[in-house]
């Protein structure tokens, strides 16, 4: 008995560990497995159950610990509602097949049938109260309660058997349920802080803005998607002037009064802003051919020419900046063959005097009124 709950406690960790990992941390981009997490969590925890029944703890002959809550809840956790569904039938169905049993009122054939009913009535609540590793706890203890109650009615048990069988099953499932429990919670504070220093990675310290890791991970995702997309270069034409008569931080101060206006503007119109320099910024726009890309540009570099920057309570200063604009496919298709391009035309409006729009196709500069 010993040897069935140790390898029943093993296959139960490892595959429920396994699975945490992936399906809770799938890739940035579409993939297989974020399309279809539900049902592939629904199988593999319904297949998992299915292994446990075919090594299952018996204590005398018809009965059986029936321990699936485990991996139905956290089926709940990792895939949702479909997926408790999906187990919970794979499980009951599957354990009907696997442990035959003489009798409808048998205690294999109950615990199974009461799982199946369970999994539907867990997964219409978890519609309306998630299963989060804040509410896991309350769901097992609500579980475990029902089963205690079913288990104490069953009137194919002998009272002995009864409270054998109750004990064992209270042991057990505690242990597994907190075990597997702590594990996760630790992997999950693990990741957040994992997470966190990507995050920080791919994020300008004094904006907030992406920076220039992002922006490109960004581009070359979009390159996958559509070929129609243009690269604006931003600089500040005064920025070393208002840094001598105010200083750094004030100018600092600037810089990010400056990213919130470009953030604002950008965050609708289907694109990315980044900062990648003291003070440059890209913008790349998605479905954006040269007129449209010019449209905005024009557009934005009119709204920071005519906006107040707060130096202090009492001082404020304008601003101005150029932009330089390269298009996919009309001037390049890689992400950094447009950034070097747009980078160039801003070059050549800022020795023209700054606060100008380009596109790097146009013989001449169109400048802002």
């Amino acid at each position: 008995m010993l040897l069935h709950i140790y390898v029943s406690f093993c296959i139960t960790f490892t595959l429920i560990i396994l699975t945490y990992w992936p399906f809770t941390h799938p890739t940035r981009r579409k993939s297989f497995i974020k399309d279809f997490k539900p049902i592939l969590v629904g199988i593999i925890f319904g297949m998992t159950g299915l292994v446990l029944s075919a090594i299952s703890l018996r204590f005398l002959q018809g009965t059986l610990i029936n321990i699936h809550i485990v991996p139905l809840l956290y089926s709940g956790l990792i895939g949702g509602p479909w997926s408790i569904i999906i187990s919970g039938a794979i499980m009951g169905l599957g354990s009907l097949y696997i442990i035959p049993t003489q009798s409808l009122l048998s205690i294999s054939s109950l615990s199974n049938i009461n799982l199946i009913v369970l999994s539907i009535i867990l997964a219409l609540v978890a519609c309306k109260k998630p299963i989060t590793l804040h509410t896991l706890t309350t769901y097992f203890f609500s579980v475990m309660a029902e089963i205690i109650v079913m288990l104490v009615l069953a009137i194919c048990l002998p009272p002995i058997l009864k409270i054998e069988t109750i004990l064992g099953f209270i042991a057990y499932a505690l242990f597994t349920f907190f075990t597997i429990f702590t594990v996760i919670k630790r992997l999950q504070a693990t990741s957040e802080k994992v997470q966190l220093i990507y995050r920080l990675k791919e994020k300008d310290y004094l904006t907030q803005l992406p920076n220039n890791l992002a922006i490109r991970s960004f581009a070359q995702e979009m390159v996958l998607e559509t070929d129609n997309f243009s690269v604006l270069h931003f600089d500040v034409d005064n920025m070393k002037d208002i840094n001598i008569k105010y200083g750094h931080l004030a100018g600092d101060g600037i810089i990010k009064q400056l990213a919130t206006i470009i953030h604002h503007y950008i965050e609708t119109k289907n694109g990315m802003a980044a900062r990648v320099a003291g003070e440059e910024f890209y913008i790349i726009l998605k479905d954006a051919p040269p007129a449209i890309a010019l449209y905005h540009a024009e557009k934005l570099r009119h709204v920071i020419a005519h906006h107040s920057f707060k130096i202090n309570d009492r001082q404020t200063t304008p601003l101005t900046v150029s932009i330089g604009i390269s298009s996919s496919p009309d001037n390049a298709v890689d992400f950094d063959e447009l950034a070097i391009i747009a980078t160039q035309v801003t070059t050549e409006v800022k020795a023209l005097g700054g606060n100008q729009v380009v596109h790097a196709n146009n013989s001449e500069f169109h400048k802002g009124c």
